[in-house]
């Protein structure tokens, strides 16, 4: 029980002080007078001490604990230990009192991590954070340091069986707890900041790390809404105290890119920290004194760092699909030729112009080092690839420049790739696909492939439309880009068609008001549907293999990928619809919205066969695939292998190229924090057995069947 361990440790090292008094008329009362930390705390998320309606205590209390540590960035302050417990688990023995005063630690230096003080206070629920604010007289607080002693041990952090980690951390509110091994807490975000302070920080998860809810549910529906819930109340922000120097984590110093890394679902243990209450989350706060190692980060084999999956048996092409994050050549130092978008170098060079990815050489050349390293180490036959800079096709494109560094890497001849041109008919100024700074490409191995014919676009629709305040507003997706080829071994093509449909967080006629959409797709899901059904009848029409790869911004049960997939419209079932005001080119495709009465029946070959592990991306702590590889039957029964390649989704943003908020840190070329998405790697066996022939042996009976008869003629 807390109240043991507490009083325990108490017990030994309290060294009697020189009283020390803040307020000249405040003199600690006889223990009679004291009120315990678990009384003021009690059981519910709220003291009983305030009444309903209230976020203050009417009557003050006075508290005798000791310090356990001092709070100096994001609760300003210091945490306060029961001395002795109540022995009941569900009422927290620690509190924070809150001092409005960011210097009060050079001005009360004897209020330390093991000083035993004694306060007058009133109880404050201040935004559901339950804390002490000191009653102040003559400009002091009433607050008296009794004695100075070390810091009681900290409790270990447990969740209970049938209990929330939220309701874990309400019932250790204000304490100094202990992660380890069995707190089995899990990193679910890897690193990212927290209501734009620049503090580092991540999310922790109990068990495991959390699953975006439409990954696993159909958007709307009660399991993911109940899942949706569940995650709210399993996370945890686990933080410094302090604004951290750019590219820093405090508690660990040897995090780096190369060997002191995280990764979702590592476990840190041998980690104090305060349990806290701020912005509406809860929040384990690292003090100052507390260091950990790569040591301490349990991590299992499985969630470690990988190789890029070996091609599985019988394989005979390797298809992939890589979002590379704007791979942007524009900038002047680089030398790429301006998009469709720059008005002139000057914007191309801007911070906040045309040019969406590195914005000096050396940033550049450490992305496509990473790129490069990432995509050869994939082996991929042939591979779409999603944000490359529409910029054209010739030597001073960006895609030009990414295979020409690829080839320069490639060691044998046969594994050297080109990267297939539109025709210029099919080109804005003969130059540009489609009219946004990105653009989807495609790259292949002439020693493996042969395109059949020249490349083609499925043009997805635009919505027209006017905002709130009657301005004309356009919204679209970059198109599609189809090319066939011929395999040898195989008798019918095979096409892939690339994709990049619409981002959720963009704006688009359903979502004017600018509010999350309730079922939980994020914007612009129905102009994704309007999307998916111009692909499927495209699609539908393709002769022979077919796949179509890309980020289609949509996880697993969502509208979209319902709609290419396996949507069935059904009785009391929530209908998909597309959106309104819809185009394609200068022709109207939907005035109104409709309803979905079918799906296109491609096959997510990814999910297939790796059910719930199919993981491609990770957003606000979540986990699921925007990355994917639909098959139409005829090639869906080829498939041997699937993978992502978990290089990207599981790290640090701040391991990539671009020097935002990382400091003086170490830049890596290894592939990890390529991009932001992982790339999915499907193998594939094309070549058909020899009929009769058994095999290779067949083949040899037959070429010596000549000499054969020659013999038996002699």
């Amino acid at each position: 029980m807390k109240g043991t361990r507490t009083l325990l440790s108490l017990a030994v090292g309290l060294a009697i002080a020189s009283p020390s008094l803040h307020a000249a008329s405040f003199s600690c009362p006889a223990d009679s007078a004291l009120t315990p930390i678990p009384v003021i705390q009690g059981i519910g998320g709220k003291s009983p001490l305030i009444p309903d309606g209230k976020f203050e205590s009417a009557q003050s209390v006075t508290v005798k604990a000791v310090v356990t540590a001092l709070g100096e960035s994001i609760n300003k302050g210091f945490y306060l230990q029961d001395l002795q417990g109540d022995d009941n688990p569900q009422t927290s023995d620690g509190i924070f009192v809150y001092l409005n005063d960011k210097n009060f630690a050079s001005k009360y230096p004897d209020i330390k991590p093991g000083a035993e003080v004694c306060l007058e206070a009133k109880v404050e629920e201040y935004y559901n954070h339950t804390q002490l604010k000191p009653v102040v007289d003559s400009g002091a607080p009433r607050l008296q340091v009794l004695a100075q002693g070390s810091v009681p041990a900290a409790a270990p952090l447990r969740v209970l069986e049938n209990e929330t980690l939220a309701r874990a951390l309400e019932r250790h509110e204000g304490m100094r707890v202990r992660l380890d091994a069995d707190s089995a807490l899990k990193v679910s975000r890897n690193f990212s900041y927290d209501y734009a302070a620049k503090r580092n920080n991540l999310v922790l998860s109990h068990q495991a790390p959390l699953m975006k809810p439409t990954q696993l549910h159909a958007a709307d529906s009660k399991e993911a809404k109940a899942l949706a819930r569940a995650n709210a109340r399993n996370r945890v922000f686990l933080e410094s105290d302090f604004k951290a120097a750019d590219g820093k984590l405090p508690w660990l110093p040897g995090w780096d890119p190369e060997q002191g890394y995280l990764r979702i679902g590592d476990a840190p243990v041998n980690l104090d920290a305060l349990v806290g209450y701020s912005y509406n989350e809860y929040r384990l706060i690292v003090p100052q004194d507390q260091v950990i190692t790569a040591g301490d980060l349990l991590r299992t084999s499985d969630n470690d760092r990988q190789s890029a999956p070996a091609r599985a048996d019988g394989t005979d092409l390797r298809i992939g699909s890589f979002n590379v994050l704007n791979y942007f050549t524009s900038h002047s130092s680089v030398g790429g030729a301006l998009n469709v978008l720059c008005k002139d170098q000057a914007d191309a060079d801007s911070a906040k112009g045309c040019n969406r990815g590195a914005k000096n050489l050396e940033d550049f050349q450490k992305q496509r080092a990473k790129i490069v390293n990432a995509i050869t180490e994939m082996d991929a036959d042939l591979l779409g690839l999603m944000e490359m800079e529409n910029n054209g096709f010739d030597s001073h494109s960006a895609i030009s420049d990414l295979v020409q560094s690829l080839n320069a890497q490639q060691k044998e001849a046969d594994k050297q790739y080109a990267f297939v041109a539109l025709p210029k008919a099919l080109l804005g100024d003969e130059r540009f696909f489609g009219g946004d700074a990105i653009m989807v490409a495609m790259i292949y191995r002439p020693a493996k492939l042969t395109p059949q014919g020249g490349a083609s676009v499925i043009t997805l629709p635009v919505q027209k439309y006017q905002d709130a305040k009657g301005v004309e507003k356009q919204a679209s997706q970059r198109d599609s880009l189809v090319q066939s080829f011929t395999v040898e071994g195989s008798k019918e093509p095979l096409t892939l068609v690339v994709n990049h449909l619409k981002s959720k967080g963009s704006g688009c006629l359903e979502n004017l008001d600018g509010k999350e959409p309730a079922d939980l797709q994020g914007k612009c899901t129905e102009f994704r549907v309007s999307a998916a059904k111009v692909l499927g009848d495209a699609v539908n029409t393709l002769p022979g293999m077919v796949m179509l790869v890309g980020d289609l911004n949509s996880y697993a049960r969502e509208d979209a990928i319902r709609v290419l997939t396996d949507y069935v419209p059904t009785e009391g079932q929530r209908k998909i619809v597309s959106a309104s005001r819809t185009f394609l080119g200068e022709q109207v495709y939907e005035q109104t919205g409709s309803e979905v009465s079918k799906s296109y029946g491609l096959i997510d070959m990814n999910v297939r066969f790796n059910k719930e592990k199919a993981i491609s991306y990770s957003y606000e702590a979540e986990l699921g695939t925007l990355d994917y590889a639909l098959a139409n039957p005829a090639l869906a029964s080829k498939v041997v292998a699937v993978a992502d390649w978990h290089i990207n989704s599981f790290e640090s943003n701040l391991f990539e190229y671009g020097r935002d908020f990382s400091g003086d840190m170490i830049k890596s070329g290894n592939p990890f924090s390529a991009s932001d998405h992982d790339p999915i790697i499907v193998d594939l066996k094309l070549k058909e057995e020899s009929n009769g022939g058994g095999g290779a042996m067949g083949a040899l009976l037959l070429a010596l069947l000549p000499l054969a008869w020659r013999r038996r003629r002699g």
